[in-house]
């Protein structure tokens, strides 16, 4: 197995064209990929969030070699996603969010013996790593029963068991717990974390927040079609202005208080928001000189004011990273 990155991507662009109107002479040009440039390390999980419209499902397509970029290049396991496809394909799995993929009429183990002679897995071990799956995703009981009855969280469950059946070396896993209840989400994220176990890598696309915060030593921002930020969380919380915030809630501030909030020591950034019938300041603040009691003492006209302190969250991260993008 070779040392280097496990995806290395330089100036990716994928571009949908289409045609509409009258008689479709209308042609209509969409940037999906502006230009990725990504480089992710083996052995962990990495995770790669977004909004909905992004281009998270567009680059995991092109990196799990369903889809051609338009240009720029893309190596996965140190080989081209375009040009080495027969090589790349037998070791590395694929999971999309959702129901759809496997066969409803017959059972989870009738579907994964399906899958393992289209992987290549060998007969002569093929029944045994059936069992071996079916057990680690936790549906040994119910292997023989159609996969029709099975819940949504089943059915994500024999996802991932058919896309570690072949024993990949990278696994992509698209918005894995998506619409499934808190329960199948937990013991799915679970099963997550027991792969990174057995050597393999994991790339993880979510706009769950709370999912990336505790999967994923790294993360990378897509937003528009662009890579805006890549790094550790508390990288990320240092990007926009440290890993200390401040609320500051009241019913209206005037814009010198604003002011005088904003030149205290260490504070990089201080947004205001309608809370109801309040306002809500946000504070960024680097460092521990300031505290809350300066906060109080800049605000003695406002009995009502709440302050209180918590650590800044992948979801403030996320919101100031995809809003600054967007204005």
């Amino acid at each position: 197995m070779s040392d280097g990155p496990a995806i290395e991507t330089r100036g990716v662009t994928r571009v949908f064209e289409s045609r509409k109107g009258f008689l479709f002479r209308e042609k209509t040009r969409t940037e999906a990929l502006k230009g990725v440039d990504l480089v992710v390390e083996r052995g962990a999980i990495f995770g790669l969030l977004g909004p909905n419209g992004a281009g998270k499902t567009t680059f995991t397509k092109i990196l799990s070699t369903l889809l051609l970029p338009t240009s720029g290049t893309a190596l996965v396991l140190g080989h081209s996603v375009t040009k080495e496809t027969a090589w790349l394909r037998p070791r590395m799995g694929l999971v999309l969010g959702g129901e759809r993929g496997l066969y409803n009429r017959v059972s989870g183990r009738e579907n994964l013996r399906y899958f393992a002679d289209l992987y290549g897995v060998p007969i002569a071990e093929r029944e045994r790593r059936i069992g071996e799956v079916l057990e680690r995703v936790g549906l040994t009981d119910a292997a023989d029963r159609r996969t029709e009855e099975y819940s949504r969280g089943m059915k994500q469950k024999l996802h991932i068991a058919r896309g570690i059946l072949h024993r990949p070396e990278i696994l992509f896993l698209d918005e894995p717990t998506i619409g499934l209840d808190p329960k199948s989400a937990r013991e799915t994220r679970k099963l997550i974390r027991s792969l990174v176990s057995d050597g393999v890598t994991i790339f993880l696309t979510t706009h769950y927040m709370f999912e990336a915060e505790e999967l994923c030593p790294r993360i990378a921002i897509l937003s528009r079609g662009r890579i805006v930020a890549r790094d550790t969380l508390d990288g990320l919380r240092t990007l926009v202005g440290g890993d200390r915030t401040f609320e500051v809630e009241a019913y209206g501030f005037e814009d010198r208080e604003i002011e005088s909030l904003r030149h205290l020591p260490g504070v990089s950034k201080v947004a205001s928001e309608e809370y109801g019938p309040a306002t809500r300041l946000t504070m960024r603040v680097r460092t521990r000189e300031t505290t809350l009691d300066d906060v109080r003492g800049l605000l003695p006209g406002h009995p009502e004011l709440a302050v209180r302190e918590r650590r800044t969250s992948l979801e403030d991260v996320y919101l100031d990273l995809v809003e600054e993008e967007a204005t």
